[in-house]
């Protein structure tokens, strides 16, 4: 019985440094985030909740409000990012479909490139050139913007090889 009881203990310990460590991960990963500075002025119905970099990646929340006398249905958000210096790292272009009017709906660009301190949004309307000129943008910047965030089992898996290694 007493084998028994030891091996619930390790248990137990294995499960609470399991905890422990995906919790100081997601602390640790997410203070060595900085607020990023927009330059210029945002476009009306763009609301910015977030923007923020570390090193080598960022990311920023927002939300896009379409409303009668400002319909932004069809156009295009783009935002470019910008390293210190105001050397030019990037540009996102998402496409504005399906906006309810008056109803914000939330968007995430997610980037890694080195040493973000500015970023610029802009809403285009539509047009083919436009079209033509996001598709050349997403295949030129494709290693620049992701489509998420770190994921926890990546955390976790670099956390593992760490203490193993």
């Amino acid at each position: 019985m007493s084998r028994l009881k030891t091996l619930g203990k390790y248990a137990i310990w294995v499960i609470a440094f399991f905890i422990f460590s995906t919790l100081i991960s997601y602390i640790g990963l997410n203070a060595r985030y900085k607020n990023i500075e927009p330059i210029g002025e945002i476009p009306g119905g763009v609301k910015i909740n977030l923007s923020q970099a570390t090193k080598v990646n960022g990311r920023i929340f927002g939300e896009v409000t379409s409303t009668e006398g400002n319909d932004l249905n069809g156009k295009y958000l783009r935002v470019d990012i910008f390293s210190k210096n105001d050397n030019f790292a990037g540009t996102k272009y998402l496409k504005l479909d399906d906006l309810t009017i008056n109803e914000p709906r939330k968007f995430a660009i997610y980037f890694s490139a080195e040493n973000i301190e500015h970023y610029t949004i802009d809403i285009l309307d539509y047009s083919e050139q436009l079209k033509d000129e996001e598709i050349r943008i997403r295949n030129l910047y494709k290693e620049v913007f992701i489509d998420e965030d770190l994921k926890t089992t990546a955390i976790i898996a670099l956390l593992l090889v760490a203490m193993f290694a």
